[in-house]
């Protein structure tokens, strides 16, 4: 009888969590919809409230809560772009939730779409922020230039843009590495690139300037010539003196000697034979 009653009051307990889960899904939904038919006007009016929780419950059901923050940010038409993007529709919900209005750019084109999906969240970054100049990159450098183009300004962008397309980047070679460098030093990376482009396209410029961009950004330079010197001077600064010194000594030491046993050689010619 108690373990009767034990699992009766447990039944109950689920039952009326259960309800009440339920009823603040309920409120979530309206209220949330509410807000939609105040922010969006004609366009969630023409949907109407209650077509609005529904269509809502539906997608929080199938892509979880961002769904909810997706319809918020985007409005009724997050329904539509959900639909068209079929087996990405979880993906297109995470983007509108996480950048809103911004994403419908990426989301409403199934090319865009792919490339988001293929790179990752630094691509929509960079695609929302460049436009078309980061779908063309996008396509042809893949994720590193998303790395890059979500670091460096408008102008820089289109800097980058105009290297690609002139040649400029494929002439310099090593495009990945040097995407990668903007990617995590921005705008100052891309400045010095852009000012010494002609400079970098000889590989050993360009190895010393992949291998360690620091001493070259925090000075930047706008003369060519002058680059070849910083190279050295980084040379020097990774050389190990104890190493050359030590070495040094040892060659000289040898020549000395080779010095000596030849002038001895010489004088012992030089000299009559013994009788």
């Amino acid at each position: 009888m108690k373990v009767f009653q034990f699992f009766l009051t447990v039944g109950i307990v689920l039952i009326l969590t259960g309800i009440s889960f339920s009823q603040s899904k309920a409120l979530l939904f309206r209220e949330a919809a509410e807000f939609v038919m105040k922010k969006f006007g004609k366009e969630a009016t023409d949907i109407g409230l209650n077509t609005i929780i529904k269509k809502m419950e539906i997608l929080t059901t199938k892509y979880g809560d961002d769904a909810v923050v997706a319809v918020r940010k985007v409005g009724p038409r997050a329904f539509h772009l959900v639909e068209e993007a079929g087996e990405h529709g979880l993906e297109s919900v995470k983007l509108m939730a996480k950048f809103g209005d911004d994403s419908v750019w990426i989301i409403s084109k199934k090319n865009r779409l792919s490339i988001f999906i293929k790179y990752g969240d630094d691509a929509a970054e960079s695609m929302i922020k460049h436009k078309e100049i980061a779908e063309t990159l996008l396509n042809s450098f893949g994720k590193s230039s998303a790395s890059a183009l979500k670091s460096v300004s408008s102008q820089n962008g289109r800097r980058l843009a105009m290297m690609a397309e002139d040649g400029a980047l494929k002439k310099i070679g090593k495009s990945d590495e040097l995407l990668e460098t903007i990617g995590k030093y921005g705008d100052k990376a891309m400045n010095f690139i852009w000012v010494n482009k002609g400079a970098l396209a000889v590989s050993t410029t360009l190895t010393a300037f992949l291998l360690n961009p620091e001493p070259f950004l925090d000075n930047t330079i706008g003369k060519f010539g002058d680059i070849p010197g910083q190279i050295a001077n980084e040379a020097a600064k990774k050389m190990n003196w104890t190493l050359v010194i030590i070495s040094s000594a040892g060659i000289i030491g040898i020549l000395i000697c080779i010095k000596i046993w030849l002038n001895h050689r010489i004088l012992a010619q030089k000299l009559p034979p013994q009788p």
